[in-house]
Formats: C-alpha cells, structure tokens, sequence
C-alpha cells in the first residue's frame, strides 16, 4: 500500500467517521476535520480539526496533504456550491493532487426508474440532490482549472456501522430501523415496503475508496461513477431482513408498520460497472452490515437497561 496524507472534510458524519478509521486502519496518515471536534473515534492515530467550511482555513493545524475526501453536502442548509469552489483552491495550496466527492444517486432525480448509468442526464427533483449537482459542477469546473484530480461517486443508501453512533442525534436508517426492532418489538416504515433501494456495504464502499486512493494520479481529470450494490431490494424486505436479527437477539417477534403501497411502483438499477472495472469485485455483504448496525445499537441500549 503507497501510504498516503489524506484529508477526510466531514471525517465525523455517516460517512467519514468510518472510513477515516478505515484508511488509518490501512496506514494512511488522517486527517479528519468537522466543525465541532467529536468524540475520540477509536484510532488515536487519526488527528481530528475543527474546520469551518464557509471560512475553510486549512493552516498549519493540517499540514500537507496529497488526497481529500469531500463528504459535507450542503453548508448550513442552503445550497450554494461557493464552499466547494473556495475549498478547491486551499486544497490545492496544501499540496492535494487528488480530491474524491461523495455525491449522491439521487442527483438523477425521482422516481429512480430503469438502468441508471453515469451517462444518464441528471434532473435531481429534491434540495437533497439539487445541492450536490451544484457541487458537481463546482468541481468539474475546478478540478481542470487547478489541475486536480477529481472524483465524484454518485453514492446509493450506504449500510454499515458507525464509530460515533452513540453521540448522534439523526442516525442512519438502518440503525434507526434496528433500534425500533429492539427497542418496541416494531418497525414503523416511513415509505411504502415496495419502495425499491440500492443498499452498499460499507466494507463495498471502503473498498472502492482504496481503489480510487491508490492509483496514480492524473491531474486535470474529472471522473464520475455510480457506486452501489449491484441490485434493487424493497424497504420491506430490508425491513424483514432488520426484524429477523433482531427475533434472534431478544427471541420476541417484531411486527412492521408501513403506509399502504402504490400499484404502480417503478423500480431501477444503479449501474456501478464502471467503478467495478476500476476497484476489482468485492462481495456486498449486507448481513455483515447489519450484524455491525446491531451491535451499535445494542452498544447504546445496554447503557439503559
């Protein structure tokens, strides 16, 4: 493994806690900043900073730094890609030649139908995907003009367990659905259970990311790839799947709750190929997954019994 300075922007939210510790895990030198600075993650080697994106002074505090790793979406909960554009700029001054984004598949908009490739036009109908479009377009801008290498993976729902899940106020969906199984014996879905999802592993994930780390870089380059897990499950048969491990935890059925489904749901297939022929096949195991969500939340429970 070529060891790497990397810097994780938002190395304390869903997504960048866990692969902060990952890539340290790995031998990289992290650098995880948020705008508070979290609890311990579990790696003493991961340096933690506190970073204001509207003002993102990357002084002395971060040092040089050869990748970043871009998870914030949205500043203060407006949209304005000005972030993005000003973060570019200091990146490049620190000495960053390769800077991955993790962008969403719900740029392409709603309902997701049919096979969904990175040739797909994307038409995001929410703020959700409307904010990281115009941080896409941010980078694809900048990315040339600082001669940086970018990357933006367009991300589906990501499944794994989070080192900071006890100190969170919005967890993610799965350990939201795991700690109802547990907590009240039911699971109250918000969405119809025909609902389809693309769900990737977390251990998927991380290993893409690895892929993406590791190879060379080649400045000016502006890459965009589908990331997900290569087949559409429905909300109700995740949800099933979240009740049967938690029958075998406290041996109590667990009922679920749900709206009332449409006749005419559509279902879609993200296409991750092009990143598969970039980072190799590796198994999306979301039983792995989810055995991790539960020993979270099993983790948070204990401490009330």
């Amino acid at each position: 493994v070529n060891r790497h300075r990397i810097l994780v922007v938002g190395g304390t939210g869903h997504v960048g806690a866990a692969l902060a510790v990952h890539l340290s895990g790995r031998g990289h030198h992290v650098v995880a900043t948020g705008r508070r600075l979290p609890p311990p993650l579990g790696d003493p080697r991961i340096q933690t900073v506190t970073l204001d994106l509207a003002q993102p002074n990357l002084d002395e505090r971060v040092g040089p730094c050869d990748t970043a790793i871009l998870c914030p979406w949205v500043l203060e909960g407006e949209a304005s890609d000005d972030w993005v554009m000003a973060m570019t700029t200091r990146l490049q001054q620190l000495g960053v030649g390769s800077v991955l984004y993790f962008s969403s598949m719900w740029v392409y908009g709603e309902p997701l139908t049919g096979t969904l490739t990175e040739r797909n036009t994307p038409r995001p109908t929410n703020f959700y995907g409307a904010a990281h479009l115009a941080n896409e377009l941010a980078l694809t801008d900048s990315g040339p003009r600082l001669d940086l290498d970018i990357c933006i993976l367009r991300m589906s729902n990501l499944i794994g367990s989070d080192p900071l899940h006890r100190h969170r106020s919005k967890v993610s969906f799965a350990h939201e659905m795991a700690a109802m199984a547990i907590n009240d014996q039911r699971i109250v879905l918000r969405s119809s259970p025909s609902t389809p999802r693309d769900l990737l592993a977390r251990s998927r994930l991380h290993h893409d990311v690895d892929a993406l780390v590791d190879r060379s870089s080649n400045p000016g380059r502006v890459e965009i790839l589908n990331a997900g897990g290569d087949r559409t499950m429905t909300v109700g048969a995740f949800a099933h799947r979240i009740a049967e491990v938690a029958t075998e935890y406290h041996g109590r059925t667990v009922s679920i709750e749900h709206p009332e489904d449409p006749s005419d749901q559509m279902t879609f297939v993200l296409d991750s190929q092009k990143l598969r022929s970039i980072a190799g096949p590796c198994l999306n195991d979301l039983d792995r997954e989810i055995s991790m969500v539960f020993d979270d939340v099993r983790s948070t429970t204990s401490d009330h019994p």
